[in-house]
């Protein structure tokens, strides 16, 4: 039997063609004849018992715990990355692992009495056959799910993922240029997800980390207005600190209040600074009445089946 000269790769918009033998982008998908395969399948490089409000995702089950798993690798090179030892390349021979199988992973979450489970710390699209296994066992155990992605799919990713995901956290890191410079990698695919998840029924939260000097107004703004139009409803603005290769100053919390401004010019009705010590509550966006008190993490919710108490406006999120 004849092999093909090259078998593609679907699990990121990169569609990386791979001879036998060879590795794809993200070090972690490999073709051994006419298989693609994941290394080091259910190899766990991460896991915590996190406030799901750590993702972040604040309008999804506020006040409760989220089982976080990760597997090694990612399919961009962030200069800022925050997870680069058990994400980046270089890193992958010195991972440490310990392996779990899917139904293990969920009977972990049940022990630990986490109503869900976050994919999440390197990029969970490069194991994403794994990811939708423990989704699929998540779900059969009514548990609800929660991938926290950089965003970059294929198409057949993103078909293939949506029906296991309840929430969503993708980032949105910049314009085009920034994620040439810094990122490695292009936000066209980005976009495409956002647009293509924030109309659905899963919940769909975005984060854009801000780094003082590099991000603008105009380019805060651009973003912004693209949401909107998109029907984004929660974006989380988050400051930048030193990591790995970029070691520009910390963004000050004046400058991200400032980028905080810009972006409530877009009309996105809730828009959260991160990493900061910034009023991090959540009001309604029609009467402005104080619905939840943050402290880093949930303490206290007022909101009524999804609804403001005061004036009945729904408020986005699953609440409960």
């Amino acid at each position: 039997m004849s092999t093909a000269a090259y078998l593609v790769c679907d699990f990121c918009y990169r569609h990386c063609r791979l001879k036998d033998g060879e590795i794809g982008f993200c070090g972690v998908r490999e073709r051994s004849g006419d298989t693609i395969f994941t290394h080091n399948y259910g190899g766990l490089v991460s896991s915590a018992i996190d406030p799901v409000e750590k993702k972040p995702l604040y309008h999804f089950l506020p006040g409760t715990n989220t089982l976080s798993i990760a597997m090694f690798g990612c399919n961009l090179t962030c200069t800022f990355c925050q997870n680069y030892a058990i994400s980046q390349r270089a890193w992958e021979a010195g991972a440490q692992r310990t392996y779990y199988t899917a139904r293990e992973v969920v009977q972990l979450a049940r022990d630990n009495r986490c109503p869900s489970i976050s994919f999440t710390y390197s990029e969970p699209l490069v194991w994403q056959d794994y990811m939708v296994e423990v989704a699929t066992f998540a779900k059969q155990e009514g548990l609800k799910t929660i991938m926290v992605t950089n965003g970059s799919f294929s198409e057949e990713a993103l078909n293939r993922i949506s029906p296991y995901i309840d929430a969503f956290n993708i980032d949105i890191k910049g314009d085009e240029a920034f994620y040439r410079d810094y990122c490695g990698g292009s936000s066209r695919p980005v976009w495409k997800a956002i647009e293509h998840i924030a109309p659905s029924k899963a919940h769909l939260e975005i984060t854009t980390m801000v780094m003082e000097g590099v991000h603008t107004k105009q380019m805060i703004s651009s973003i912004g207005r693209r949401l909107y139009s998109a029907g984004v409803q929660v974006w989380h603005l988050s400051r930048y600190f030193p990591r790995y290769k970029e070691q520009k100053r910390e963004t000050s919390e004046h400058f991200l209040q400032e980028m905080v401004k810009v972006a409530k010019d877009s009309q996105i009705p809730f828009i959260y600074p991160g990493n900061s010590s910034l009023d991090q509550n959540t009001y309604c966006p029609h009467c402005k009445t104080s619905l939840v008190r943050r402290s880093w993490v949930f303490r206290e919710s007022i909101i009524d089946h999804s609804h403001c108490p005061e004036c009945g406006r729904h408020i986005y999120g699953t609440w409960s």
